[in-house]
């Protein structure tokens, strides 16, 4: 079993979710989910300048940190993040991760 670190991402989308950008981050990687988890409400807050927000928790390898990773997401039907990982070698980590749609002020914690 691979040992895992999480990262997230956070998009800033207008209203269509046809324009957004990503939101930094204060930390790149954390050691785990749970860790994860207590920061992303304070990476929603830093995404409160635009009318919708999307993020989450994404699992990367361990060893791919020090790599060039890249982030590939869409925005499905009903409105869910999907997010893949894509390595230096163009190998992709897990299942794309779903994360319900979270606006303005009223971000909420990414499902599943």
């Amino acid at each position: 079993m691979e040992n895992l670190v999480f990262a997230i991402l956070m998009l800033g989308c207008d209203h269509t979710l046809e324009a957004c950008e990503n939101v930094p981050t204060p930390i790149e990687f954390y050691a785990s989910r749970e860790a994860c988890e207590e920061i992303l409400p304070l990476a929603f807050h830093e995404a409160e300048t635009h009318p919708i927000a999307l993020g989450d928790c994404v699992a990367i390898p361990e060893n791919w940190i020090e790599k060039d990773i890249v982030f590939e997401w869409s925005v499905d039907e009903d409105e869910r993040l999907k997010i893949a990982v894509r390595g230096a070698d163009n190998t992709v980590f897990g299942d794309p991760t779903v994360t319900k749609v979270a606006s303005g002020k009223t971000s909420r914690m990414p499902a599943g």
